[in-house]
C-alpha cells in the first residue's frame, strides 16, 4: 500500500540522508517519526 508522504517528512527524511554525525541522524529520525502519517500505508515504516 502507497503511503501519502508530507513533504515536513520529505524534508526531514532528506536531512537524515546528508546528516554526518549520530547526533544529527537522531535529531532527523526524531522528527521523520514525529512527521509521518498515522495509516494503514505506514504501519511498516
Amino acid at each position: 500500500m502507497p503511503a501519502n508522504l508530507t513533504p515536513e517528512f520529505l524534508k526531514a527524511r532528506e536531512r537524515f540522508r546528508r546528516a554526518k554525525t549520530p547526533e544529527e541522524k537522531l535529531t532527523a529520525l526524531e522528527e521523520m517519526l514525529a512527521t509521518i502519517p498515522k495509516h494503514k500505508g505506514t504501519d511498516k515504516m
